[in-house]
């Protein structure tokens, strides 16, 4: 036989990429339809069909449709905390502390749009403790940002700063609007230079009084 129509085996040592589990798409799938369908009208049996599973079968991976929903938007706000809390402590300004913010986000934002947008505008159908405990991450995802905020406008966070946590506010409304705008399209090349340009208009315009005096 000719060797060109030879099958050749793969050699013993080959590395092989081991397919996602049925779990992994589950959780892939749910955010896909929830993010591009609303949560509310999807239902577990949509969620199944999508899969080609019998609905039944879903609950061997999950306890039901909110908390599915709450463990994608709890996943997601926690790994957004760990890699912006790592790449914060590798920088050594505010200013590189604020770029690497904004970098970490839009990066997120172009990996995993869904999960975003089911932070920005699912969590409303949590449970009453489910609401708290998110709210308990995005508060301390805003914190970091925040605390930036200060830094940069010369203020000592030796004390509360209102101020700071509204301009924190309305740079994560910035970033999450990028978001839902449909702009994580755009190359992150793109995107993150764009962003901090805004961002540091809204830093100009931060209340005087946040400021060190002489800053």
């Amino acid at each position: 036989m000719p060797a060109s129509s030879r099958t050749l085996a793969a050699p013993m040592d080959a590395p092989r990429v081991a397919p996602p589990d049925a779990r992994d798409r589950l959780l892939d799938a749910a955010s896909m339809l929830f993010a591009r369908h609303g949560y509310q009208a999807i239902s577990l049996r949509d969620l199944a069909n999508h899969l080609g599973l019998r609905a039944g079968s879903l609950y061997h991976h999950i306890d039901s449709k909110q908390g599915l929903l709450y463990e994608l938007i709890e996943s997601t706000l926690t790994d957004l905390l760990y890699e912006t809390r790592t790449q914060l402590r590798r920088q050594a300004t505010s200013e590189q502390r604020l770029s690497a913010f904004v970098e970490v986000f839009v990066a997120y934002s172009q990996g995993a749009p869904e999960r975003l947008t089911l932070v920005t505008r699912e969590a409303v159908n949590l449970s009453e403790e489910q609401a708290e405990h998110i709210d308990e991450l995005k508060r301390a995802y805003r914190s970091l940002l925040s605390g930036i905020v200060a830094a940069d406008c010369g203020a000592q966070l030796t004390g509360p700063h209102p101020w700071a946590n509204d301009v924190a506010d309305a740079i994560l409304s910035l970033l999450s609007g990028h978001t839902l705008w449909g702009m994580a399209s755009r190359r992150w090349e793109q995107a993150a230079p764009m962003l901090l340009r805004f961002i540091r208009g809204i830093l100009e315009s931060a209340p005087l009084h946040g400021r060190a005096h002489g800053a």
